[in-house]
Formats: structure tokens, C-alpha cells, sequence
């Protein structure tokens, strides 16, 4: 045998390195514009296509794995791709009774739709069948995107954006096809989990017609109290680390355990958490409601100094959930009833809720704590919502960022959307939200209302 372990080992490093030095002259601006096609086909509902041949069709069909999978997240679906090029039956069967050159194309006849995409890969531009699917594609309106090698060959013509990879070797620019096309996967796990989207646990019934839908107010219409379990954890902790022998480092964990369960529950229950805790320690609790007065103290000090900054550094556009507007007023058009409950006072709430100018779209009512400290309970606010209309549970939609908002929905058959929102960031899930609601039994999570559309269709399906 003819083979030397220095010169293979010295080659393999050159043929690396080679590579490497030839991608980097890369159009990364043309790749980005191609991620950016494939990304707003996801959007738009649309279908992605791939197709190749030899090594360009193992490419090609390995995209559409990881466009599936790969591009799978948050628990939302991934792209809806099909590689022309996978079914052997079908090829055979096509090249058979019709020749190899109309294979693509007439897979993209019997399946594609106007805005759909269609990406080929082939190292010489110039193979018929790539060549009839790209003109064929252009025909029935698709969107059309190469990977060449070369001079791009007569695929060039018929694309909408092509990537030459800037080699002349067959192996380097298959090798730069498959980075290209793991760079743009990598690319949407990093983009996707920010934009909106739909995680589907369980699926609406088909032609369910839902007649009310029901809101949480903090973090599912408003962020006006965006970090209120801070403040709370804060004033809680004080209290407790005023008795003998108690640090903050013992008490802490505990009270933000409570405070995340408790989440979507009156603030009655913080103050009777906090008085059972006191007790717990030795010391002599005061009423819960006290607790709970100093409770709304703090949080009144967060609100209206959010609040006080309205027309002045912020817009009611920067404290409500993104799209929510124009989602409530999409529902009422559509002649559905709404009804908002909170664990906040209700005299503060609809105080707020006016400021926010969202109070006129609550038909059914704005509903709070009483400031005797009588809490909100929503269990009692949606069957009271039920039954004075003579709804069924299969008639109401309900959204919430909370634990409790997911059970009490879903205790009356009602289907339930969990809102895992990121108040801070303004964009994308909070993972922590998520989980929970998650763990309560959401039918389905969202980062927002960002595309109110896309929402009410997945609900009227």
C-alpha cells in the first residue's frame, strides 16, 4: 500500500485550510438576504422546497431536516419543507414515464403555491432538471434561490438570489454548500424564538366558534407592573428578617417560591403567605390584609411612576403587551365579548385600565380586588361570566401569564392560551413563564399579540 501517515496528514490540514481561506470570500450579504427570504416564507404560512442532484441532493435534503427540526423552537413547529428529491418512487416513476429533466418540475405543479420558495443546489448550474424547476418555479410564482459553484452556469437566470461559493473545486463547494446552509439553521434558532409564534399543545376544535374570551391584566394586557414579584420578594423579605435569627438568605428562596406559585391569585394570598411565615419563625403576625396593603404600597409606587411617564418618555404603546390593541379589537369586530379580572383593587384597575384606554373594549366588565382586601377570585368571575349568558365552557377563550389563570380557564372546559411574555425585553418568551404554564396545562403559549391575525386564525380554524 502506497501511503504515507505524514503526506495524508499534511494534505488533509492544506485541503482544511483551503476551505476556510475560500470561505471567508463568502458574500455573506447575499447569504443573509437568502436567510431572510427563507425566514419571511415561515411567516407567511409558505412552503419550502428543496431539490438537487449527487451530492447537491444530499445537501439539499439535509436542509429540510433542519429546517423541520433543527429550526424547531420554543416547542413551535418548524418550517414546512419538502426535499423534491427524497422519494426514489417518485423519481423513478417521473423519470420513467417522462424524463429526468422534468422530475422537479412537475413535482412543483402538483404541489406549489404562488409565494412559496423553492432552493436548489448544484456545483455546475447547468443540470435540466434544476433548471426546468427553477423556470417552472419562476412560472407559478415562487420565490427561486441558488447555491452554485463556478460562473453559477444557466441557473443564474432564473433566480431570485444566488450564492456562488467562490471555488472552483467540487468537494470545497459542496463543503461551503452544507456550512451555507447550517449557518442559516443556526441563524433562525438565534432569530425565531424573538418573533411570534404559536407553541400547540392542543389544537382548538375544528369550526369551535368561541363567543368570549377572558384576560389576566398584568403581563398578559400590560406591563405596568413588570417586575411587581421583585417588589413584593423585597417588601416580604423585610418583614421577615426583622425577627430574631432570620436572614434574608434563609427567607428569600421561600418567598419567591410562594410568590411564582401564587402568580394570577389575589395579593390577598401573598399577605396570608407572609402571616403564616411570620408565625412560622415566632413572631406575631399582623392581618393579612395588612400585609397585603403593604403590598399594593409598593406596587403603587411602581405603577404610577410608569404611569407618570406617559406623554412624556414613554407612549401607552411601551406598558401594554405588544399587539394587544389591535387584538381586542379585532375580537370585539368579530363579535366576541371580553371580561378582564385581576388580583389588583378594582377601583386602581379600571383607573389604570382607562388610562390605558382599554377600557371600553370589556363589555363583560373589569373586575378587582375589593379594598377590604375581599379578593378576585377568578374561578367565581368566569363562572359568574358563564352563566349569566348562558355560555358553555367550549364557548370561552381565555389568556393569562399565570398558573392559575391556565386552571381556572380550563376547570370550565374554556381553551386556554398561556402568554409566556417578556415584560422587560419587550420581545420574544420568557422560559420561566413558559415553564410554568406549561406545568399548569396551557392549550397553547405565545410570546404576545404581535400578530393578532395569525392568532385569530389558529383560533378559528
Amino acid at each position: 500500500m502506497n501511503y504515507c501517515q505524514c503526506e495524508a496528514t499534511a494534505f488533509l490540514h492544506d485541503y482544511a485550510g483551503q476551505v476556510v481561506e475560500n470561505l471567508m470570500r463568502t458574500s455573506f450579504e447575499t447569504l443573509a438576504r437568502i436567510a431572510g427570504l427563507i425566514l419571511e416564507t415561515k411567516e407567511k404560512g409558505k412552503r419550502v422546497y428543496t431539490a438537487g442532484n449527487g451530492g447537491s441532493a444530499a445537501t439539499a435534503s439535509h436542509m429540510c431536516n433542519d429546517l423541520l427540526k433543527g429550526a424547531r423552537v420554543c416547542g413551535r413547529e418548524g418550517f414546512r419543507a419538502i426535499c423534491l428529491n427524497d422519494s426514489s418512487p417518485i423519481l423513478t416513476c417521473l423519470a420513467n414515464d417522462f424524463t429526468y429533466e422534468d422530475v422537479y418540475a412537475l413535482q412543483l405543479r402538483s404541489y406549489a403555491e404562488p409565494g412559496d420558495l423553492l432552493i436548489v443546489f448544484s456545483g455546475s448550474g447547468n443540470s435540466p432538471n434544476v433548471v426546468k424547476g427553477l423556470q417552472t418555479a419562476r412560472e407559478m410564482g415562487l420565490i427561486t434561490i441558488g447555491f452554485g459553484g463556478r460562473d453559477g452556469g444557466k441557473m443564474k437566470e432564473f433566480c431570485d438570489e444566488i450564492l456562488i461559493a467562490p471555488t472552483n473545486s467540487m468537494e470545497q463547494l459542496e463543503d461551503m454548500h452544507m456550512l451555507y446552509e447550517h449557518a442559516i439553521v443556526s441563524l433562525m434558532q438565534r432569530v425565531l424564538p424573538k418573533n411570534f409564534d404559536i407553541e400547540v399543545l392542543h389544537y382548538p376544535e375544528i369550526n369551535r366558534r368561541f363567543k368570549t374570551a377572558f384576560f389576566d391584566f398584568d403581563g398578559t394586557v400590560a406591563a405596568l407592573r413588570c417586575g411587581w414579584q421583585d417588589a413584593v420578594a423585597r417588601c416580604a423579605c423585610e418583614t421577615l428578617t426583622s425577627l430574631p435569627g432570620v436572614s434574608r438568605g434563609d427567607v428569600e428562596p421561600v418567598v419567591r417560591a410562594y410568590i411564582e406559585k401564587e402568580t394570577g391569585r389575589p395579593m390577598i394570598a401573598l399577605g396570608e403567605h407572609l402571616a403564616e411565615e411570620v408565625a412560622k419563625r415566632g413572631g406575631t403576625p399582623e392581618l393579612p390584609l395588612t400585609y397585603k396593603l403593604q403590598y399594593d404600597a409598593e406596587l403603587d409606587k411602581l405603577v404610577d411612576a410608569r404611569l407618570s411617564e406617559l406623554g412624556v418618555s414613554k407612549t401607552v404603546d411601551d406598558v401594554l403587551i405588544p399587539g394587544i390593541i389591535a387584538f381586542l379589537k379585532l375580537l370585539r369586530e368579530n363579535d366576541i365579548s371580553l371580561c378582564l379580572a385581576s388580583g389588583t383593587d378594582e377601583a386602581r384597575l379600571k383607573k389604570e385600565c382607562d388610562r390605558l384606554g382599554i377600557s371600553e373594549f370589556f363589555d363583560q366588565g373589569i373586575y378587582g380586588a375589593r379594598e377590604d382586601g375581599v379578593p378576585c377570585e377568578k374561578v367565581d368571575v368566569l363562572r359568574n361570566l358563564l352563566d349569566k349568558n348562558g355560555w358553555s365552557g367550549r364557548d370561552l377563550v381565555g389568556f393569562g401569564d399565570g398558573g392559575f389563570d391556565v386552571r381556572a380557564i380550563k376547570q370550565f372546559g374554556g381553551y386556554s392560551v398561556g402568554l409566556a411574555t417578556n415584560e422587560v425585553k419587550r420581545e420574544g418568551i420568557d422560559e420561566h413563564k413558559r415553564g410554568f404554564l406549561l406545568e399548569a396545562g396551557a392549550d397553547a403559549i405565545i410570546p404576545d399579540f404581535s400578530d393578532p391575525e395569525k392568532l385569530w386564525r389558529f383560533l378559528n380554524r
